[in-house]
């Protein structure tokens, strides 16, 4: 221990002689979630989190999300996925098409619905069924109708990171909301709960999130008697950080969001179209979303090494700090009464709408810098 500290010191001692003591101290930043970030990082003795233990899993698949009323054809879309080897794929807003109309036995295909009315035919049995809860309002899942069948109760982080959370209190509102129905349904339900992770442009933090909500699913879930140390997670780029100008800079972030989700240790990837904020649905750029994991997956390696995040001693630094403060978040929201009683008394997510706030001002003061909304604006 008193070897590393000393070799902090001398690095330390090194780029101030280099640098200077004014321009060191410049290397100095915080982030939103307050977590204090160094110019350099020394292997640590007293870590909390060894990375050599961290659970990555075997592989990661690509996963695509089609919404069957917006497709133009579903039966072309779904023939150039199964094509293309995109074979895990989800259905919403499926309810009022005939699945036996196409051939899907190349698919994997799961069904995703937002309450129980969505449920509704013979026709669905054969499937698996993801119930992704509103998490803007109060439960509106019978799930009690559905215990024992094949479904899975997919918490998505979509609402935190749209309103504006930052990554602490993406994952401790996500686990919170997880949770509630853990309260509701106990240990029986512990292996159908699945995330999904919005991934934002903080590159290493996004890789250290995945992590950190790994680990605190496992402490969770070792309190109801069922320690689940592999949850299954999604990484899916932000739609919060798309620009309408300057619009092909889309591509580059939805690609360095899902590399993030990739290295972080997700299970599947999803990505977005890069004009998703401006365009109805075109087979164009879902073209280009498809390639773009596709070229991720079988052109860049990026798929042959199980941890690549192992022996960063800043990754292994970002997880302890998200750990733990996502950790003491989660606790105070407990204490208010869990997920649903502080959404309703607005108090704790009032936390989220002063984070986005702040945010919003750093782009406006251009402290944080967005090519297409306050820099390079293409008229």
């Amino acid at each position: 221990m008193e070897k590393n500290k000393n070799l902090e010191i001398d690095w330390a001692k090194k780029i101030i002689n280099d640098l200077g003591a004014e321009k060191y101290n410049a290397l100095f930043t915080s982030t939103d979630e307050e977590i204090d970030i160094a110019p350099f990082y020394v292997k640590k003795e007293n870590i909390i989190i060894n990375p050599d233990n961290l659970l990555f899993p075997k592989k990661w698949n690509i996963i695509n999300e089609v919404d069957c009323i917006k497709s133009n054809d579903l039966g072309i879309e779904l023939k150039n996925l199964s094509d293309n080897e995109i074979t895990n794929v989800i259905l919403r807003n499926f309810n009022k098409i005939d699945l036996t109309k196409y051939d899907l036995n190349k698919l994997n295909i799961s069904l995703k619905i937002n309450n129980v009315e969505d449920f509704k035919g013979s026709q669905y049995t054969k499937y698996q069924i993801i119930f992704e809860p509103n998490l803007k309002n109060s439960k509106n899942l019978e799930l009690k109708k559905y215990i024992g069948k094949s479904y899975n109760l997919n918490i998505s982080s979509e609402f935190f990171k749209d309103s504006g959370a930052n990554i602490v209190q993406e994952i401790a509102f996500s686990l919170s909301a997880a949770n509630e129905y853990l309260n509701e349904f106990g240990s029986e339900i512990i292996e159908k709960i699945s995330f999904e992770l919005i991934q934002g442009g903080n590159y290493f933090l996004e890789i250290a999130k995945i992590q950190a909500l790994r680990i605190l699913w496992a402490l969770i879930t070792k309190e109801y008697g069922n320690q689940i140390d592999n949850c299954i997670i999604t990484a899916k780029p932000s739609v919060k950080n798309k620009t309408s100008n300057n619009f092909n800079n889309n591509i580059i972030r939805s690609t360095s969001e899902c590399m993030s989700g990739i290295l972080g240790g997700c299970n599947y990837i999803k990505s977005i179209a890069y004009d998703v904020t401006f365009k109805e649905k075109n087979s164009f750029s879902e073209r280009i979303m498809n390639n773009q994991l596709l070229i991720l997956k079988n052109e860049t390696s990026i798929n042959k090494v199980n941890n690549a995040v192992s022996g960063s001693y800043f990754i292994t630094y970002l997880i302890e700090e998200l750990t733990q403060k996502s950790l003491n978040l989660f606790k105070k929201i407990e204490n208010e009464g869990g997920y649903y009683k502080s959404l309703n008394k607005k108090n704790l997510f009032n936390e989220i709408l002063t984070n986005s706030k702040s945010v919003q001002r750093q782009y406006e003061l251009k402290e944080k810098i967005l090519i297409g909304y306050n820099k390079f604006i293409d008229e």
